[in-house]
């Protein structure tokens, strides 16, 4: 009777798995669409450069659910590892089995596929994609401030702007950071 509750739990835990790596993908898409709507309207006319400021911001939110789900998918497979593994009598082998594959096949471990290096692709998507745009903005403030100086007040708003999304995209990168070392 408790093997069959624990394999109802692993069940249950599973789907959790299979529901969170689906939410996980759709925040990857929404970055993903939200840059490119973002861009496309900030790059349609000239005056709009200001709301390239707005990505590093949303990258952030968005970039945080990310890493937020993939830690709780981590902590999901720990846990049949190190606890509902052994009340199965070790039975549950993928993840233990998975670890070891990985291991064995990886030489250089700084270009693991699972690990949030600088140049996974799904980083570069949240992080790269801010810093980008947050260069663009104030490489496009610049040129056209240098033709026709604003107002204090523009150029003030816009600094602490282009500021706050340094910020963001500093945390983020924190974030990605503290993720690497969960497993």
């Amino acid at each position: 009777m408790e093997q069959q509750i624990e394999l109802a739990e692993y069940a249950a835990l599973r789907t959790e798995l299979e529901r969170r790596a689906g939410i996980q993908w759709n925040v990857f898409a929404l970055q993903i669409t939200s840059a490119g709507a973002i861009t496309s309207l900030a790059v349609s006319n000239a005056s709009n450069f200001v709301l390239l400021l707005i990505i590093p911001l949303s990258s952030y939110m968005l970039g945080s659910r990310y890493i937020l789900h993939d830690y709780h998918m981590k902590l999901i497979q720990r846990y049949f590892r190190e606890s509902l593994s052994p009340r199965l009598a070790d039975r549950l082998q993928w993840d233990a089995w998975k670890s070891t594959a990985f291991a064995e096949s990886e030489v250089d471990r700084r270009y693991r596929v699972t690990r949030w290096n600088l140049f996974h692709p799904t980083r570069l998507a949240f992080e790269g994609v801010a810093f980008l745009t947050l260069a663009a903005a104030v490489g496009s403030g610049l040129y056209r401030w240098l033709s026709d100086t604003p107002h204090w007040a523009v150029v003030t708003g816009f600094g602490l702007a282009a500021v706050l999304g340094l910020l963001a995209i500093w945390q983020l990168q924190r974030r990605f950071s503290a993720a690497t070392g969960t497993t």
